[in-house]
């Protein structure tokens, strides 16, 4: 299956997530390994899931933690993207040579002048989310003065707002999340279903 725009779903925690996803043929799937995250699984947990896994390129999300430790971890499993939170330690690893995604939650206005800095920065990619909706304007201003990093919208990815954000820069595509697992091979997808859906391309 194709996809009218590019998807990122971040935050598999399990087989079935995996699956389904790659099975609508979405470009990338994260796993969070971060031990402080509600989302974290370990490594062998991702592995043995990519081990089932065909299509999509593989994120490993760290979110916070040290530079040391990801480069370790990065050293010894080679994911083809290394996800972070935090522009000083995106800017280190990509010293290191990695394909970094910088994920950066806007909650302040301070955050805004970090996403200003940040997109005049070459990444693989830079996820821009937000759970202040009164900031929304500032980060569309700022956005507007143009990016040098294919940007990814995760703030109001909606049903309704998709066939907006595919046609309207600046955003190249769209994030999403993986959910828990019920039980294993039993889950119910909804929200996630029905966006991948709506954005497969009939034949």
């Amino acid at each position: 299956m194709n996809l009218r725009t590019f998807v990122k779903v971040g935050s598999i925690t399990n087989l079935s997530d995996a699956r389904f996803c790659a099975g609508f043929g979405v470009d990338l799937l994260g796993f969070d390994l971060n031990p402080n995250s509600e989302n974290y699984i370990s490594i062998e947990q991702a592995n043995e899931i990519m081990g089932w896994v065909a299509g999509p390129a593989f994120v490993a999300e760290f979110g916070n933690m040290p530079v040391d430790q990801i480069v370790q971890l990065q050293e010894e499993n080679k994911f083809p993207f290394v996800q972070v939170n935090n522009i000083d330690h995106a800017n280190e690893l990509k010293q290191e040579g990695f394909q970094i995604i910088l994920a950066i939650q806007i909650a302040s206005e301070s955050d805004i002048k970090v996403l200003a800095q940040a997109i005049g920065n070459e990444y693989s990619h830079i996820i821009v989310s937000c759970d202040a909706p009164q900031l929304i304007p500032a980060i569309e201003e700022t956005l507007a003065t143009g990016s040098e990093t294919t940007l990814i919208k995760g703030y109001d990815v909606e049903l309704s707002q998709l066939d907006h954000i595919i046609q309207v820069q600046p955003f190249a595509g769209i994030e999403l999340k993986g959910s828990q697992e019920e039980k294993p091979g039993f889950k119910e997808y909804d929200e996630l279903a029905d966006i991948l859906e709506a954005l497969e391309v009939e034949d």
